[in-house]
Formats: C-alpha cells, sequence, structure tokens
C-alpha cells in the first residue's frame, strides 16, 4: 500500500516540477525589471519641493 502512494507523491511531483521553474523564471524576472528601475544616484533636491515645481509646470 505504501509503495502506491509513493508512486502517486512522484508522479505529482514530476508534473509541478516544470510549474515551480515557470514561478521561479517569473519571480526573477520581476526581480530583474526591480533592480534596472532603481537610480543608483539619489536625489539632489527634496521631494516636495520636485514635485511642486512639477505640479507649477503642469498648469
Amino acid at each position: 500500500m505504501q509503495l502506491n502512494s509513493m508512486k502517486q507523491q512522484d508522479t505529482v511531483a514530476v508534473r509541478l516540477r516544470p510549474v515551480a521553474y515557470v514561478y521561479v523564471a517569473i519571480n526573477l524576472a520581476v526581480v530583474a525589471l526591480l533592480v534596472s528601475t532603481v537610480s543608483p544616484t539619489l536625489a539632489t533636491a527634496p521631494a516636495h519641493a520636485t514635485g511642486s515645481q512639477e505640479m507649477a509646470s503642469l498648469r
């Protein structure tokens, strides 16, 4: 009885392995995208001053 149970678990593991690989690949792509959007330099002006200048230029 236990041999059959192990065989079923192996079958499920084999079927889920590609799903796990796709999940990991998608997560790595998201991390790469997020890391690529980070600026290596910090903003020199305070955020509130920059925001008010942008709003003033839009008006």
